[in-house]
């Protein structure tokens, strides 16, 4: 089902007018094509290109359909038959269409995580329920939101709340999603689309790096406005990959065909350009959880320290799960993390909303080359909300580090007593030779070496 505007801009008017007679004149120059060889049965790409334009034939005589029931983003869907072509008399998503790679570049799936060059023909990979943009022309931008809203409706209706609080200067133009059986609209996706798109080739050195970082910094601040309502701020914002809203598969609306804006633009009307990717994951574990931000943030900090710890465990011991995509990846964090919040006594009432934050952000920023130094930033957020001054703010640093770096000192001493015990060599050592074997200095060896040895005696 799809919802079409009732309006355009001119900008949009000219593009469609564009679109259709290049369509037009790709199709006669096609059809004036001569054939070059015969076809042969042997050869598969003949047989492939044949097959393909059957299929073609098929999809735009007899509708899209879905023959039986499979499961498609984790829900059985029933077979069905829609007619038609989404694209007809929408010129959002004639737009959309044109960010798409030509057919035998598009990468689309029924897996998200696992997509490839389905088809030869672009008319037939855009039936897929994932598709992925063109990498090298950042075209739109993707938000994820992880929400289930009453209606599609309604979720237009809350976005328009915060279009008219001034949280983000317009609707979405694209918002893609899933439609249930009770009418409940799932986890949509929000694509803005850009009137200009931002060249992205890393390979080449003419490629400038300022209007990507500026690309990404209007991804924060749109995720930023909207975390309040589910938008995910760990989702990637450069690979382009969204619910495809031009399958049949999903509930599709285009309720702004009127306003477009460039990325100058977007940073002057967003409020928050400067917040990072861990800051947002952070205050979004804090308001989708409801704990409030010293439990939130406390809770994110421990589970953020274990998740590293496992992480760096399962790459040195050579497991198997480092090496899985990125969503299976979460999902395996995800159940260590539930594991260890349910046995060390963290558990807490929604405790499973910090824990997905926390698992999604490892598995999609996890660089093995970073273990030796991993940094968690804002981990004193919640101490330090309320402090007016730098000076006061440092002074908190520097007690957490303190405090830090004694416990590490104890953790270190502590297994290096229990390890000479253990091998009966602790009877009769002096603290001096204690120190060397630890590596701990002689100073903290005096002072906090009694408290170790009845601790390990208790």
């Amino acid at each position: 089902m799809i919802d079409t505007p009732t309006t355009t801009s001119d900008w949009l008017v000219a593009f469609c007018h564009r679109y259709d007679k290049t369509r037009k004149s790709r199709e006669t120059v096609a059809n004036r094509k001569p054939r070059r060889t015969k076809f042969n049965t042997m050869n598969r790409y003949h047989v492939r290109a044949v097959d393909e334009k059957r299929m073609r034939m098929e999809r735009v005589n007899n509708g899209y359909v879905f023959p039986f029931a499979r499961e498609i983003a984790g829900r059985v869907r029933q077979p069905f038959i829609e007619q038609g072509l989404r694209t007809f008399g929408n010129p959002i998503l004639k737009l959309f269409v044109s960010r798409i790679p030509r057919g035998g570049k598009a990468r689309a799936s029924d897996n998200k995580a696992d997509l490839y060059v389905p088809y030869w023909s672009k008319l037939l990979t855009l039936d897929c329920p994932y598709i992925e943009g063109t990498k090298q022309f950042l075209s739109f931008i993707r938000l994820d939101c992880d929400a289930v809203f009453s209606s599609a409706e309604a979720c237009v209706q809350v976005l328009q709340g915060r279009v008219d609080a001034g949280s983000i200067p317009h609707l979405p133009h694209i918002i893609v999603g899933d439609e249930l059986p009770n009418g409940n609209f799932a986890n949509p996706h929000f694509l803005f689309m850009l009137e200009v798109g931002v060249w992205n080739n890393e390979k080449d050195a003419r490629c400038r790096q300022t209007p990507i970082r500026l690309f990404e910094a209007v991804s924060r601040g749109l995720t930023s406005a909207l975390l309040d309502i589910g938008v995910d701020p760990g989702a990637p914002q450069g690979t382009l990959r969204c619910k495809n809203p031009i399958s049949p598969i999903w509930r599709t609306i285009t309720p702004n065909a009127e306003h477009f804006m460039s990325l100058k633009e977007y940073a002057a009307a967003l409020k928050d350009m400067k917040s990072t990717r861990p800051d947002l994951i952070r205050r979004a574990a804090e308001l989708q959880s409801g704990m409030g931000k010293l439990k939130s943030n406390e809770l994110f900090n421990k589970l953020l320290d274990f998740g590293i710890k496992q992480l760096a465990n399962w790459h040195f011991s050579r497991d198997e799960r480092i090496r899985l995509p990125v969503d299976e990846l979460g999902n395996a964090i995800y159940d260590s993390m539930a594991a260890y919040v349910s046995s060390s006594g963290l558990s807490e009432e929604r405790a499973a909303y910090v824990i997905e934050k926390v698992a999604t952000h490892l598995a999609v920023s996890f660089d093995p080359k970073k273990l030796d130094k991993p940094r968690a930033r804002k981990r004193l957020a919640h101490i330090v909300e309320d402090m007016p001054t730098v000076e006061d703010r440092q002074r908190a640093g520097a007690v957490y580090a303190h405090r830090a770096r004694n416990k590490k000192s104890l953790d270190t001493l502590k297994s290096a007593v229990v390890g000479l015990r253990d091998a009966g060599k602790l009877s009769g050592m002096s603290k001096e030779a204690i120190s060397i074997r630890s590596g701990v200095s002689r100073a903290f060896v005096y002072k906090h070496l009694d408290a170790v040895l009845q601790e390990i005696a208790a």
